[in-house]
């Protein structure tokens, strides 16, 4: 079982960190690139802003020049382009109305002829297998002119601020991984712990070395777990001193049993006398086996409690009766005072906690035991009160657990199967000071709880 719960843990932390890792990546690989294309269409955008600007400067530079002079006087030089750190020079020529070209920068180009667009949209011609970026303006005589620059330059510059920027991304990619893992780690950690913690969980080790859980998920399920733990533990160790509560009460009617059969066959004890001790115990015996099976039975099987029209008081009353032998017995006074009501309720449970209240009562009372009975709203509320030692305050809460007995207790049976009833009543079952100065054991029902 430890060996599956570590090997499975195992592989669930290698799934949860690997989809952690795998999720982290596909994220940020995403973010890479969707970062770099729309960064590189922002630059190449921006780049191509500026150069339309800067044409248009040079061009008004250009019209200035030949309008002082001629076409003659404009030179590549005239025509600067700058772009951040760098300098360019546009190139032009002059064409007539039939697009033959009569002034250049380049000399080769004269007499050549070329169309280029006129279309305001149009910023684009393609001259010797490259594209160019350009801008016109019309002159005297049918002339205009045309400045341009090869795309190749935009394209270095972008290219360069595209590096710097892709550098920086690839850094800011490492920073942000090298926080994830970090992330990944300080997140898996704490599961490793409870993994490793689940693995070698035992109900009999006391330390588990389970973490502190803080206040997120991962930490209010450590402290789940860890309360988990410490109730299972406690039930453990409840069981235990159950079964060694049982075997004790079990072995003393047994050994008297035994005991009795041997005097009876030694003839040391007369037979009946024999016979009634081994009768007595044998009942006594049939008793727990008995209260033990239907606790064992309450727990596990959901069987419906039929409901039944009787008079609570009467009910009491008759509690009241099976109850005065054993206590003239030990010299207690016991009384009863109540209302009478008739309703339909589970009469067989509602007796039998009544019936351990009584002999709860009896048992540690000193002089006096009282059975009060009073009609609550929807309902009733049955109080049992005794002048014994009372309950501890920080035991309160664990009187009804299953295996809790008193230092007068048996198997701490009787106040659990009280619980239990109460549970699937969804009635109200508390312990709390009496006026007589002991224990007052109340059972509150109402017309509106449910059975199991």
């Amino acid at each position: 079982m430890g060996l599956w719960l570590q090997s499975d843990g195992e592989g669930l932390m290698r799934t949860i960190r690997g989809r952690i890792f795998t999720s982290l990546i596909i994220v940020m690989v995403c973010s890479v690139l969707t970062t770099v294309f729309l960064f590189s269409r922002l630059i190449d955008g921006m780049l191509m802003d500026q150069a339309r600007n800067q044409l248009r400067l040079q061009m008004t530079k250009a019209i200035d020049i030949i309008e002082g002079g001629d076409v003659g006087d404009l030179s590549t030089e005239d025509l600067e382009l700058r772009f951040r750190d760098r300098m360019f020079y546009a190139d032009f020529f002059v064409v007539d109305a039939n697009d033959k070209i009569i002034a250049a920068g380049d000399d080769n180009k004269e007499g050549q002829t070329i169309h280029v667009s006129m279309s305001p949209r149009n910023h684009f011609f393609t001259l010797d297998g490259q594209k160019m970026m350009y801008t016109h303006q019309k002159l005297d005589h049918g002339l205009r002119i045309i400045i341009y620059t090869p795309m190749d330059i935009l394209k270095q510059i972008s290219g360069r601020v595209l590096r710097v920027s892709f550098i920086s991304i690839i850094i800011s990619f490492c920073v942000i991984f090298i926080v994830g893992l970090w992330f990944v780690w300080k997140t898996t950690r704490p599961l490793q712990q409870l993994k490793e913690a689940v693995s070698k969980f035992h109900p009999s080790y006391r330390s588990l070395g389970i973490p502190e859980g803080d206040t997120s998920e991962i930490g209010q399920l450590i402290n789940t777990f860890s309360s988990m733990s410490g109730r299972i533990q406690k039930q453990h160790q409840q069981q235990i001193e159950f079964l060694q509560n049982v075997s004790h009460e079990l072995r003393t009617p047994l050994m008297s049993i035994q005991g009795y059969a041997s005097a009876v066959k030694d003839q040391v004890v007369s037979v009946e006398l024999g016979l009634n001790v081994v009768t007595a115990e044998s009942e006594r015996l049939i008793e727990m086996v008995d209260r033990l099976l239907q606790l064992t039975r309450m727990e596990t099987v959901q069987e419906e409690w039929k409901l039944t029209e009787v008079d609570v008081l009467e009910m009491m009353e008759h509690v009241h009766q099976l109850m005065a032998p054993a206590a003239a017995e030990r010299h207690i006074r016991t009384s009863l005072d109540g209302d009478a009501l008739e309703m339909a309720v589970p009469a067989e449970q509602i007796f039998q906690v009544a019936m351990n209240f009584m002999q709860n009562a009896v048992r540690y009372a000193s002089t006096e035991v009282r059975l009060t009975m009073k009609e609550a709203p929807g309902g009733f509320c049955i109080s049992v009160d005794d002048d014994g030692p009372g309950v501890p305050v920080h035991e309160r809460g664990s009187v009804f657990d299953r295996y809790y007995t008193g230092q007068a207790g048996i198997t701490g049976i009787g106040l659990a199967i009280c619980k239990q009833i109460a549970d699937r009543l969804e009635a109200v079952i508390t312990c709390s000071e009496s006026s007589l100065g002991g224990a007052r054991f109340s059972f509150e029902y109402t017309r509106g709880d449910r059975q199991g």
